[in-house]
């Protein structure tokens, strides 16, 4: 009998080891696929300072979720998500990109993050204040008109202006609106269409290039975002856009809401 209860003790005493060292197996596994989060986001040029400070301000609340960004013009951008980039949130300079990937089905839940403007530049201490006054021999940098935000607007402006035509073959155009600084700050183009937050560098004022003037829309600049996949982390990042440190951190970087 004795035999028995001591067996007994032994089996129950090696069940509770088992059951133990499954329950830190488990553990172990969950905590391993918390750590393994990931994030990929595209995001429009022009976001590429405040995308910085917003990914520490989200690390904050969400240590274990690892984010990477993807930089490019938002139209290019688009047609990457739309050919399957794997790409978990997509971070718009405009509506229509956003718009399309969603009619197609290719984005979820949507939200207005941040207004912007135009504005003409031209390198600092240059004599040009208008793009009258260009010669036949300089150039106006603007965006990729069908896929650069920043680009469309400026031929929008310019038509509105009815100065297109007479300025077309003097324009230089760039990928994204990093280069359309590039070009202005390196004396490659007289003039150039930005917006009005690439006129700093994070929250300092850009040193190579000043605004020469405004370039008032008919439309309001609208930045939109969109989730790409339904996932933990894109789901995360799209309610921290919405929260007041990320409309905080927006304000810092000359963004309107």
């Amino acid at each position: 009998m004795k035999r028995w209860v001591s067996l007994l003790m032994v089996i129950g005493l090696f069940a509770i080891i088992l059951s133990a060292c499954g329950q830190k197996g488990t553990q172990s596994s969950d905590q391993k696929s918390t750590s393994e989060q990931s994030l990929t986001i595209s995001v429009a040029a022009s976001l590429t300072d405040v995308t910085k400070a917003l990914e520490k301000a989200f690390h904050e609340k969400y240590p274990h979720i690892d984010v990477s960004f993807n930089y490019g013009g938002s139209g290019a951008l688009r047609e990457q998500i739309d050919k399957g980039a794997p790409v978990d949130v997509f971070m718009s300079a405009n509506t229509k990109d956003v718009d399309m990937l969603k009619e197609k089905g290719k984005v979820q839940h949507t939200y207005d993050y941040a207004h912007n403007k135009l504005v003409l530049i031209h390198r600092k201490g240059s004599d040009i204040q208008s793009i009258d006054q260009l010669g036949n021999n300089d150039q106006l940098a603007i965006g990729e008109v069908k896929s650069v935000p920043a680009g469309k607007y400026a031929k929008t402006y310019l038509e509105d202006q009815n100065k297109w035509s007479s300025i077309e073959d003097r324009i230089v155009y760039a990928k994204d609106v990093r280069e359309v600084l590039n070009y202005v700050n390196k004396g490659n183009a007289k003039l150039g269409f930005v917006y009005q937050t690439d006129l700093y560098v994070g929250t300092t004022p850009h040193t190579g290039v000043e605004k020469v003037s405004d370039a008032p829309l008919k439309s309001p600049i609208v930045y939109r975002m969109g989730t790409v996949t339904d996932t933990e982390a894109a789901n995360a990042w799209y309610d921290f856009m919405k929260s007041n440190t990320a409309q905080r951190i927006l304000k810092d970087y000359h963004f309107e809401k």
